[in-house]
């Protein structure tokens, strides 16, 4: 099984609409190809890495996801969105402590992560520091 990474804005529990002028904002200058409705995208960062990105309105879905430049578009993806990152393996990020509480079901292994694309690398690869509730690394 591949890991796949989800990135998604939850009010409530629920999931919320992504703006989709954002998505395409940030996407659009790495894009190689996409479909009619930029469901389907193609991105190339400058240092070679391709992600096909999938993107329905309320969840941009990245499965083999690549090391470096790729975490900065996905930094930027979750601060301008307000959005959270859920991963096959791993507890959910959120920006603050705060986002918590949104999460769907018990968000208790939720771990606040600095919201830049080294820091979110390193917590996804697993060399993490991470920020704690009162905002201590651990």
């Amino acid at each position: 099984m591949s890991r796949m990474m989800f990135i998604l804005r939850f009010v409530n529990g629920e999931p919320e609409a992504l703006d989709s002028e954002v998505v395409r904002g940030v996407l659009g200058p790495y894009v190689v190809a996409a479909d009619e409705d930029f469901g389907d995208v193609l991105i190339r960062t400058a240092d070679g890495y391709e992600a096909e990105v999938d993107f329905n309105g309320v969840c941009i879905a990245v499965g083999r996801f690549p090391p470096g430049q790729f975490f900065d578009i996905v930094a930027e993806l979750v601060d301008r969105l307000r959005a959270a990152v859920i991963l096959t393996d791993c507890p959910p990020i959120v920006r603050e402590e705060a986002d918590r509480a949104h999460l769907p079901g018990d968000a208790e292994d939720a771990v606040v992560v600095e919201i830049t694309g080294s820091a979110i690398e390193d917590f996804v690869s697993g060399s993490r520091p991470v920020l704690g509730a009162a905002g201590d690394e651990h």
